[in-house]
């Protein structure tokens, strides 16, 4: 599993370099992102601009870290959702979970 993170002033980008947000990845990917998460204070968004395709266990992964944003008082920031993971996401209605830009 390959990503890219970009810590800025204001937010911190981690960007997922799959083509996949599957059963695959999954695991070590909450792993990342719940040690990630637990130290950055600021604004936190999740980039898929790589990711094609997205299965339930991938959802779990978004949901857990929408979670720990939540419980710091924050939103998590979805952004760059190509069509087929957000068609997905919007038939498990967590399009209203996310803020997906």
């Amino acid at each position: 599993m390959k990503f890219e993170i970009d810590k800025q002033k204001d937010k911190t980008i981690f960007r997922l370099e799959s083509k996949s947000l599957d059963h695959s990845i999954a695991a070590e990917l909450k792993t990342e992102l719940v040690f990630l998460q637990k130290e950055v204070e600021n604004q936190f968004v999740i980039d898929l601009r790589d990711v094609m395709k997205c299965d339930s266990s991938g959802l779990s992964v978004l949901l857990l870290s929408e979670r720990i944003e939540r419980e710091k008082g924050k939103k998590l920031i979805i952004k760059n959702v190509n069509p087929a993971v957000r068609n997905l996401m919007e038939i498990a209605r967590l399009d209203r979970l996310f803020d997906m830009k």
